[in-house]
């Protein structure tokens, strides 16, 4: 492991078990981001934050990870995923994943999160699906990401009882990412300045920022 600041790293190896992973969620205090075999996590607390816990939620998010892709993954440092890696003790290998591997890992992606987040908050866990399902969409061909996207956003809607509700706690960015999610799903207009497909990236992006900023208002009501 390796940190700075609030931040700790690790490697996952067999780094085959984790190819094309990739997920982000708030749990614990902590963002969990899983980037293929890179696997970070970023305390967003204000209480002090210690190495021991970091270490014991990351052994037990790829624990549960790893009881669902081909193998057990264990965390290793930067140094011995080098070391492993290099030639001539090591070779990096290279593969493209059929669209079973694909599944099967956004499946197991899926599953952690969920077992991770059993006790989280029911609307927070809602958006992380929706928004799994929205990035998932942009990878297929005609896919329909933004449609995923909205759905995100209706239930933040349903949690505080009104557009105006929510945009009141979340900020301005709910009202330009509902905007941005809900183009796409209508026939284009005449002048168009983008593309539907650049339309639907911009939702999901803008919907992400908005999951941040009901993150940052769970984080706020535990203080």
């Amino acid at each position: 492991m390796t940190s700075t600041g609030k931040t700790f790293k690790w490697m996952l190896w067999p780094q085959e078990g984790v190819f094309g992973a990739s997920d982000e969620f708030i749990v614990e205090a902590f963002r969990v981001r899983l980037m293929g075999n890179m696997l970070d996590l970023s305390f967003e607390g204000t209480s002090p934050c210690s190495s021991a816990a970091a270490s014991a939620l990351a052994e037990k998010y790829v624990t549960s990870l790893g009881k669902r892709v081909v193998s057990p993954l264990a965390l290793i440092t930067e140094q011995e995923f080098l070391v492993r890696t290099t030639p001539p003790f090591g070779a990096m290998t290279t593969r493209s994943a059929t669209r079973e591997g694909r599944e099967r890992i956004a499946r197991a992606v899926r599953e952690a999160r969920n077992e991770l987040l059993s006790a989280a908050d029911e609307t927070l866990r809602r958006c992380y699906e929706y928004f799994q399902d929205a990035r998932e969409q942009i990878n297929i061909l005609d896919g329909k990401p933004a449609y995923e996207a909205y759905k995100a956003l209706e239930v933040l809607e349903a949690r505080f009882g009104s557009e105006r509700n929510a945009i009141a706690v979340l900020g301005k960015v709910f009202k330009k990412a509902k905007r941005a999610a809900n183009e796409p799903r209508h026939i284009p207009r005449k002048g168009l300045p983008q593309s539907r497909e650049s339309a639907s990236l911009e939702s999901v992006e803008l919907v992400r920022e908005t999951i941040r900023a009901y993150e940052r208002y769970l984080l706020l009501r535990v203080r």
